[in-house]
């Protein structure tokens, strides 16, 4: 406990603290916390204000600005966010006091937030689609074949809507080479169940690894196969039917960082399909 008020009552930042101090260890902490905060969408100097505030109890803004050292006008506009948000709140004095919310209750604030977005935008889905369905497509004479297409991906929101839609659209076949960090980014999106449970042919390579972690049994064992001795994790694709998915990031990087290509070039399939057989034959069986 006295370790704790040290750390809320310091003249110094935890923010900015130096390797060499006792306070260095909290400032690591509150790294990661501000990390996790920015995934439930506040800005890096939002998650700030709301830490100190509530490790640090009510503040005046001058003090906030003072201790985090951020401009004064752009911390008036975060704690107006951050009430926008519901996360802290405003006392009626003259200065104004501001407090935060109890990190469960602001958690609970920013879930229900997102939730009520998409609640929102699945709403709005009917009545877009019937907008859309009343005007005319162009007709256009000539030459109509269809070109092979192309698809930029970046972060793992995107990528796995993706790939969710190429598992559900399936028909023959579905082949997978990817590192145990990609395999359990697909498991925390749902794609390792679809895939247990797509009566399509599915096949899986794991690279570099030589067990099948605990939430990838679902899907049969023969299915799947290791290839122990490579050196490198930073390959990863997918393969389905004509659909080609290739990683140029994945899930070595961060979530928001990861980059992926998607095209439907027949040649492209064909000849990552090549490749993965090549592999497949190269690798070590289940047991």
């Amino acid at each position: 406990m006295q370790t704790e008020k040290l750390a809320v009552n310091s003249d110094i930042s935890l923010f900015d603290t130096e390797p060499d101090s006792s306070l260095y260890h909290y400032k690591i902490q509150l790294d990661k916390v501000k990390d996790e905060l920015m995934k439930f969408g506040l800005s890096s100097n939002q998650a700030k204000v709301y830490i100190y505030l509530s490790k640090s109890g009510p503040k005046k803004a001058s003090d906030i600005f003072k201790a985090l050292e951020l401009p004064r006008t752009e911390t008036y506009g975060i704690l107006n966010a951050l009430q926008s948000r519901g996360i802290i709140t405003a006392e009626f004095s003259s200065p104004v006091v501001y407090a935060a919310l109890d990190l469960k209750d602001t958690i609970d604030a920013l879930v229900s937030a997102e939730k009520e977005k998409i609640n929102i935008l699945a709403k709005r889905e009917d009545k877009l689609m019937e907008m859309w369905n009343e005007i005319p497509a162009s007709i256009t004479e000539g030459n109509t074949t269809r070109k092979e297409q192309l698809q930029m991906l970046q972060g793992n929101p995107q990528i796995h809507s993706k790939l969710r839609q190429m598992v559900e659209t399936v028909k023959e076949e579905i082949k997978i080479f990817c590192t145990l960090r990609d395999l359990s980014s697909f498991y925390h999106s749902d794609i390792i169940d679809m895939l247990a449970k797509s009566p399509a042919d599915v096949k899986l390579i794991i690279s570099p690894a030589s067990m099948i972690p605990t939430y990838a049994r679902k899907i049969n064992k023969r299915r799947i196969r290791f290839m122990p001795n490579t050196k490198t994790e930073n390959q990863c694709f997918v393969v389905k039917d004509s659909e080609v998915m290739i990683f140029l990031r994945n899930a070595t990087h961060s979530p928001s960082n990861v980059f992926s290509i998607w095209t439907d070039s027949q040649t492209l399939a064909e000849s990552m399909i090549m490749l993965f057989d090549c592999c497949w034959e190269k690798t070590e069986q289940t047991r």
